[in-house]
């Protein structure tokens, strides 16, 4: 196993209940399956990876297994990137983002465990739709390059919109 600093970014729909409840099954996979390509599409051009995929919930890591000085700040501009193509379909998103210590097998791994992942999962949570919200790591390393607002509910959090976007 490996130590590494990386960023990790969850995004999941808004009210996912309510598309699959009012629409056709096959319909509803072809809309969740355009949002997971474009979503996929977004991340890799950021220079990331995307996990895994977790109902309709999308997790990727930025610094594993290819780390870049500006990771964070390249996690943030997929979740803004990925809120606009997600807005294009005509669905709403909300992303969390973190930097800290990971723990990854050796290699070419990418699954990472570690704090930054738990709190990224819990930061999306709790992010008001249609925004990211960046917590205390991740935000330090993406000042001066990254528009915020601090978040009303949490001290060194901070949330951005596709209208505040990066610097």
């Amino acid at each position: 196993m490996e130590r590494k600093l990386a960023t990790v970014l969850f995004v999941d729909l808004v009210d996912s209940t309510a598309l699959v409840t009012a629409s056709d099954p096959e319909i509803v996979r072809r809309r969740v399956n355009q949002y997971f390509e474009r979503a996929s599409a977004s991340i890799a051009r950021h220079g990331g990876t995307v996990e895994k995929f977790a109902g309709d919930a999308v997790m990727a890591a930025f610094g594993v297994p290819l780390a870049h000085e500006d990771d964070a700040e390249r996690a943030v501009r997929a979740a803004l990137d990925v809120l606009q193509e997600v807005d294009g379909l005509g669905l709403q998103a909300r992303a969390g983002v973190e930097s800290g210590e990971v723990v990854v097998d050796d290699g070419d791994s990418t699954f990472a465990t570690g704090d930054a992942v738990v709190v990224a999962a819990r930061l999306q949570q709790s992010a008001p739709p249609g925004t990211v919200t960046i917590g205390p790591g991740a935000r330090r390393l993406t000042v001066g390059a990254v528009d915020v607002e601090e978040a009303a509910w949490g001290k060194g959090h901070a949330s951005l919109s596709p209208r505040h976007g990066c610097a």
